[in-house]
Formats: structure tokens, C-alpha cells, sequence
């Protein structure tokens, strides 16, 4: 073959190629979607895992559910209250026979720590959605609190406040979120109702710094001109490396109040009480709002007799209800210690959460939040004026405070009188006489 010939065929290859049609390119496959954010701030992930709705044949035999409270650090002993209240919830509703609706499934939950730590609460209630769990209970803090329902509410999986006081929390437009105990604006109105009562005029606020210490003083103080009583100061403490408040139990002091209106937790409580001992505050009353300390019987046990004529406005268990008792004596007997007012509450958002999945039939986040929404629980062992259930932004509408008092080192309810145990002790004897 001579060398034009090939020439020529090679021309003739190359045009052929060139006119052949191009391949038809694959599509791409479309882009994943996730729900829409039910929250205010964007969402960068969907993490909730899909879950079984009932069947009739029964397929579902375990409903999982997450408890996010601290467990370790400075408020580990406030969250292993929390913990066992809701783990003697769940062994009773199992005991009794399970998520009935769901052929008897059994209840579990997952116990996360968030270590007092609101970023940690946060990862912890994403860890727990990724994992299943479908529907949350927490966190005993407000700034944990705050964090962890706003990752329930865009991951759309319903969460129970079993403590934690903020108005913040319940403000965002959450559909989500619903809390049993009373907020801070309640809390306020029980002090206020109880300090009127006692006939207190000026008080001096004293309080941890966070949104729970620092939000309920805030509060109180645009309400004390309802109760005619004047603030004569803010003081606020850091919980960080907390080791002494002299200094700010002297301020108390130099300010001459009525009384010190103290919001803070457990540890800071004991020490509060002990400065206040030892620095001898004169002050009618020591009242605290929404305290982690005053009203429990681990501050009584911590401080003995100084912890006598102290008085807190909080929630508490209906101590005229016989169950209420019978709850408290099957927690003592289970895990050898008094169930303070806090693991009350856990307990009872246990039963309200379970009563709601009860009701749903369903393993479906969305379908026990609606059934949430509908509670109508009576079966309850607070001080309400009725029912559990919840408003359109949450709230528990019948959930109120309770003004407590230690006397001869027992918490009894002193006011409003519908619910009084004994008559408050007023004002409280120099410490010299006592």
C-alpha cells in the first residue's frame, strides 16, 4: 500500500469519529433532602433516624428515649437524683406492663452526661437523636436546657424540661419543647405572693450568674412593685472555682434588707447558708426562688440546724397527696436516699412523656409531639390547680411554686395556705438564740 493510500484512510478515520454522535452523559442523582428546620437557626445536618410506627402484629418491642443531665462535675449529685427518679419511672411503667398501644413495648432510656456544660448537653442530644431515641427529657440546667431543645427542635423530636426555670427557653416559637414545672415568671409570682404575705418591704437579690440565676432576679425585680416591696440591690457569683461568698454576703449585710433572695444551686446554697452563719446576717428571712438548696433534704442534711427558717418559693410534690409519699418511700427504698423535689419532677416528665407515647401508638417523633400537645394528665403528685397540660408555647398552664420552709430540720409547705403544712415561722431568730 503506497503512501497516499494511507494517508487517505487515515483522513477518513479521523472524520468518522468526528461526526459520530456524542454519548448521552448520566444524570447526576438529585440532592438529598432533609425536613425543613422547624427552628430559628439554620440546620447544617439531619441526624434523626428514621423510626418504626406500630404495627398490629405488635413489631415494635422497645421504645427508646434519651436523659441528658449532668452527671459529672460540680452538679453530679443533682443529676443522679434526676437519673434514678427517671430510671424508677421507667422500671414502673415496664413493670405495669409497658407502652400498652404497642403491644407492651418496653421503655428504655439512654442516660447522657452533659457534665454541666451547655455545648456538651448539645452534642449529647445529637448523639442521642442519631441514636434513635425518639423523644428527650432534661437537662436540670437552663444554659443546657436552652442548647439541647434547640437540637430537638430542628431535628423535630420532642423534648420534656423536667427542670430548668428560664423564660428564654419557651420563647423561641419551639413546637417541640414542652415543660412541666413552673417558669420563672411563676416562680416570681410565688415569692412575691409568699413575701407579701410575710409582710417583707426590701430585699436584696443574691444569685449565681447564668441565665437561671441571673434571668430569675431579673424577672423578680420588674415584679416587686406588684408585691410592694423595693430591691435594694443585684449581687451575682460566678459557680467557676466557687469557694467562698463573704464578700458577698457581707454586701447583703451593708444593705440592711428584709430579706436575701437567693437563686442558685445545691453547692452554692450550702455555702451561702454556712457564710451566712458564720457572718451572722440580719435579715427577717432568708428566700430563696427557684433554689437548688433550700427546699431539698440534701441541704438540710449538709448544714443541719443552720438550714432551719430557711424558705424557698419553688415546685414541689403535692405533700397532701398519699402517692406523692408512696413515690418518695419506693425511690428510698430502691436507692437508699430521700427523693428531693427535682427528682420529683423527672419522675413525673418520665410518666407524662410515656402517658403521650401511650396515647400516639407510635415510635414517631412528630406523632408524640402532637400527642404532647394534647396532654391531659391528672394522674400527677404536684400541687396544681388541675391537670398537667400544655399551652401553645409549651408551658405547663397550671404549674405554680410553693412557698417552703425548714423547721426543726424538716421542709413542709408554709404558703399559699391551700396547701399549707404548717404556719411559716416569721421572722426567723437571731443566730445567737437559736
Amino acid at each position: 500500500m503506497n503512501k497516499t493510500i494511507v494517508l487517505a484512510l487515515v483522513i477518513l478515520i479521523i472524520l468518522a469519529v468526528a461526526c459520530a454522535p456524542a454519548p448521552t452523559p448520566v444524570p447526576p442523582p438529585p440532592p438529598a433532602t432533609t425536613a425543613p428546620s422547624a427552628s430559628s437557626a439554620p440546620s447544617t445536618s439531619s441526624s434523626a433516624q428514621p423510626t418504626a410506627v406500630a404495627t398490629k402484629s405488635g413489631a415494635v418491642t422497645q421504645v427508646k428515649i434519651g436523659s441528658i443531665h449532668p452527671l459529672t462535675g460540680g452538679l453530679a449529685q443533682d443529676g443522679a437524683f434526676l437519673k434514678n427518679s427517671i430510671d424508677l419511672a421507667v422500671d414502673e411503667i415496664n413493670s405495669a406492663g409497658g407502652i400498652k398501644s404497642l403491644g407492651g413495648a418496653k421503655l428504655v432510656v439512654e442516660q447522657a452526661d452533659s457534665q454541666g456544660k451547655p455545648e456538651v448537653a448539645q452534642s449529647e442530644a445529637e448523639r442521642l437523636i442519631r441514636a434513635g431515641d425518639v423523644a428527650l427529657i432534661g437537662a436540670y440546667q437552663s444554659a443546657a436546657t436552652f442548647n439541647a431543645t434547640q437540637v430537638a427542635e430542628r431535628e423535630q423530636v420532642p423534648f420534656v424540661i423536667d427542670v430548668a426555670v428560664s423564660n428564654n427557653i419557651m420563647e423561641r416559637g419551639f413546637k417541640y419543647t414542652f415543660r412541666i414545672q413552673p417558669n420563672q415568671t411563676a416562680m416570681a409570682k410565688g415569692a412575691g405572693d409568699g413575701l407579701k404575705a410575710l409582710g417583707i418591704k426590701t430585699v436584696v437579690m443574691l444569685h449565681e450568674d447564668s441565665i437561671f440565676g441571673q434571668g430569675q432576679a431579673d424577672i423578680f425585680k420588674k415584679m416587686a412593685g406588684d408585691y410592694g416591696i423595693t430591691v435594694l440591690g443585684d449581687i451575682s457569683y460566678s459557680l467557676n472555682n466557687l469557694t467562698d461568698l463573704t464578700t458577698e454576703v457581707s454586701k447583703v449585710q451593708a444593705l440592711k434588707p428584709d430579706a436575701v433572695l437567693v437563686t442558685g444551686y445545691l453547692n452554692d446554697g450550702v455555702l451561702m447558708a454556712r457564710t451566712a452563719k458564720d457572718l451572722k446576717l440580719n435579715v427577717k428571712a432568708i428566700f430563696g426562688i427557684a433554689s437548688g438548696a433550700f427546699s431539698t433534704p440534701q441541704f438540710v442534711d449538709a448544714v443541719k440546724d443552720t438550714a432551719n427558717y430557711f424558705f424557698d418559693a419553688n415546685y414541689h410534690w403535692d405533700a397532701s397527696n398519699p402517692k406523692a409519699q408512696q413515690v418518695r418511700d419506693r425511690y428510698k427504698a430502691k436507692f437508699n436516699s430521700e427523693m428531693p423535689t427535682h427528682g420529683v419532677m423527672a419522675y413525673e416528665a418520665t410518666m407524662v412523656l410515656a402517658d403521650a407515647i401511650e396515647r400516639a401508638a407510635s415510635t414517631d417523633p412528630k406523632t408524640i409531639r402532637d400527642a404532647l400537645a394534647k396532654t391531659n394528665f391528672a394522674n400527677h403528685i404536684l400541687p396544681y390547680d388541675g391537670p398537667i397540660r400544655f399551652d401553645a408555647n409549651g408551658e405547663a398552664v397550671n404549674a405554680r411554686a410553693i412557698v417552703m420552709q425548714v423547721q426543726n430540720g424538716n421542709i413542709v409547705q408554709v404558703l399559699p395556705k391551700q396547701f399549707a403544712q404548717k404556719d411559716p415561722i416569721f421572722p426567723m431568730p437571731a443566730w445567737d438564740n437559736r
